[in-house]
């Protein structure tokens, strides 16, 4: 059997052991388990159930990862999109006013989409078309969005009259765990271990039980009301049989996708389809280039050109969005597993056995609050924003522009869709301000017309 495993992953035909992989497994799993409590409290402020989500995501999780372990053979994890489940939540139906079974749709069909183009070999020739600079500018609106969204949901950011938002205070004890949880993430960040994000989050929890015990001890005087909301232990054991998870999903969340297709045939739904599709091909690409960059040895093309890489992706999200969670995206935090020395997709298949036993944690649930996933979100936005570097600042204004109004549309008008088709209106509009419209590939003037016809339906 040994032998047979060996065989058919490669594992010694790449250089690697089964010791390897096995550290691998376990690095990216901690690398990036923070989405299966992460990802309940963003989908939840759309209204979605928070343990039905628990549960999709882990179940959705590793499925994805199982075909990129045993199909695609290639050692990448795959998990609910930070910030596609972001745009989900707050673009589509905070913004929109979609409802999340009709949100689920557009993932649906967009997993669809994403796996013909991925077959297809059409995704190469979209992303081409795609100017490199309204990409780059994406993610960096992207990083900047999440981070805002984040300091609000935790306090930091609030309300003013007059300035529009504000600091909101330390008298709020969310700020405060929501900025220690920085704080530790920002060590373990600056000391390059690749556990920050994890790690801070644990330290927001940690002090989140500290102030609430405190309050219990009249070391604090805060109102129940404020107390309510920190970060508890669970009331009983903290492994369980995941039964009340698992009955949530499939009485509120499993196969909705479906009973709501009949509503994507608006034009603000195919919009938010496309979105949703350009997101996640876009996101893929960004995060296997990034991952190419972390191994020397494991050639570019190899990540970049694999359709069973995208399929897999695509897939993932497919069964995300009957199960009910948002689009589902490689994720960079699971290269941290190439860098332990993992090569081969049994990686991915121990990523996928840990995730698994991880909804037996289920009621850990009660120690993630919004300032708890803070530092997660924060963090997050820091590695998007790197992406800034890539943009040609001392470049011609037809370049400039589009990544200015992308990057900064997105946090101001709190919505990623307008953010890119905004950039890329203006970098057409530019490109013909500077006679260079012979240079604007033939896919981005359908990109503009449809951009074009989003705007009539805000």
């Amino acid at each position: 059997m040994k032998e047979k495993i060996d065989q058919y992953f490669g594992i010694t035909r790449s250089g690697s052991t089964y010791k390897r992989e096995l550290t691998g497994g376990l690095t990216a799993f901690l690398a990036m388990s923070y989405v299966i409590f992460v990802n309940p409290i963003i989908l939840g402020q759309a209204g979605m159930p928070q343990d039905a989500v628990f549960m999709s995501t882990i179940l959705s999780s590793a499925i994805a990862m199982l075909i990129m372990g045993l199909w695609a053979r290639f050692p990448l994890g795959l998990a609910p999109c930070m910030s596609m489940n972001a745009f989900f939540a707050y673009s589509v139906v905070l913004q929109m006013g979609k409802t999340w079974q009709e949100a689920l749709a557009s993932v649906l069909v967009a997993s669809i989409l994403f796996l013909i183009l991925a077959i297809s070999g059409v995704r190469s020739k979209i992303i081409t078309a795609i100017p490199t600079t309204v990409k780059q500018a994406g993610t960096v609106g992207l990083g900047i969005f999440i981070a805002f969204v984040s300091f609000k949901n935790s306090g930091i950011i609030v309300p003013d009259e007059g300035m529009f938002i504000k600091f909101g205070g330390f008298d709020n004890p969310n700020v405060i765990i929501a900025f220690f949880g920085l704080l530790v993430a920002a060590f373990f960040l600056v000391r390059k271990n690749q556990y920050a994000v994890f790690l801070g989050m644990i330290g927001a929890a940690l002090c989140g039980l500290f102030i609430r015990f405190g309050a219990t001890m009249d070391w604090f005087n805060l109102s129940e009301t404020v107390v309510a909301g920190l970060p508890q232990l669970p009331a009983g054991s903290p492994v369980v049989i995941p039964v009340e998870p698992m009955q949530a999903m499939l009485d509120e969340t499993f196969l909705v996708a479906f009973k709501n297709l009949d509503k994507m045939l608006s034009l603000d739904s195919f919009i938010v389809i496309l979105t949703f599709l350009f997101l996640d091909f876009f996101g893929t690409a960004t995060t296997l280039s990034a991952a190419a960059t972390q191994v020397s040895d494991i050639k570019s093309e190899k990540f970049e050109d694999n359709k069973r890489i995208y399929s897999a992706d695509a897939l993932g999200t497919f069964f995300g969005s009957l199960f009910g969670t948002s689009s589902l995206s490689t994720y960079i935090e699971s290269v941290s597993g190439i860098i332990a020395g993992a090569r081969t997709g049994l990686m991915s298949v121990v990523v996928a056995i840990l995730f698994l036993l991880s909804a037996f944690f289920f009621p850990l649930l009660s120690l993630v609050t919004s300032a708890v996933t803070t530092p997660a979100m924060v963090v997050i936005g820091i590695f998007m924003m790197q992406n800034i570097r890539n943009i040609r600042w001392d470049g011609p204004f037809e370049e400039i522009i589009p990544a200015f109004l992308t990057i900064v549309m997105m946090p101001l008008t709190g919505s990623i869709a307008l953010g890119l088709v905004l950039g890329f209106l203006s970098y057409e509009i530019c490109m013909i301000f500077a006679k260079r419209t012979n240079e604007i590939p033939k896919a981005m003037h359908v990109i503009s017309i449809i951009s074009i016809a989003y705007l009539f339906t805000l």
